[in-house]
């Protein structure tokens, strides 16, 4: 006799759950963050965005007041902490001003103004050292500088920035020039743009150069 043995059908096999189970705890993140982008709305996103600005700018501005500091404190200058708030503020704000700019720093002795040289180009200038006049003109004829910074007293002459301002004067479009020397006699010579012994008044004037002639 023949024997037919029959064997039940396989059993199929079931869904596998696992991956889609790993994905919940992200989807329900990602709804969390839709919900409350929807709850917060468009003008609310606007707000919280300027809030992180201001706190970006908050942290530039605490830096810059810090390099401020030390460049005043380099030349044994006490400066109220309202005016370096004042000045490091103000280049906080205004940092466009100074990116890609060009300055020219003109003085015999330039590790004297190291601090204030690393503060402009922590913004974004470039500056370009010269210790003599002659040097200073000849790089005026090559390259076109935005500013010129200029001590008064260099080279053995106790005038001798007098003397460069003013034949920078006759140089047709030639940048602005402030003076950054060791004691300020006010007011600024008629061929300077403004004159300053301390580092947060050259943070106005250089903002200040640097906004008219770009207006």
């Amino acid at each position: 006799m023949l024997d037919i043995h029959i064997s039940p059908a396989p059993s199929s096999v079931g869904f596998d759950w696992a991956p889609v189970i790993g994905l919940i705890p992200h989807v329900i993140w990602a709804a969390v963050v839709i919900i409350i982008l929807l709850w917060i709305g468009r003008e609310g996103l606007k707000a919280l965005a300027g809030r992180v600005h201001k706190v970006g700018a908050a942290g530039f501005a605490i830096e810059f007041q810090a390099t401020i500091e030390s460049a005043a404190a380099a030349h044994h200058q006490q400066i109220p902490v309202t005016d370096l708030g004042r000045a490091s503020r103000r280049l906080s704000s205004q940092q466009a001003l100074l990116k890609g700019s060009r300055l020219l720093w003109v003085d015999d002795r330039p590790d004297n103004n190291r601090n204030e040289i690393k503060l402009f180009e922590e913004v974004g200038a470039r500056v370009d050292t010269q210790l003599t006049s002659a040097a200073a003109e000849a790089a005026i004829m090559q390259v076109t500088f935005d500013l010129i910074i200029s001590d008064i007293d260099r080279e053995g002459t106790a005038k001798e920035g007098l003397r460069f301002a003013a034949h920078l004067a006759q140089v047709r479009n030639s940048p602005p020039l402030v003076f950054y020397v060791a004691h300020a006699l006010r007011p600024a010579p008629v061929s300077a743009f403004g004159i300053t012994d301390r580092p947060d008044e050259l943070v106005h004037l250089v903002l200040d150069a640097l906004g008219r002639s770009r207006s």
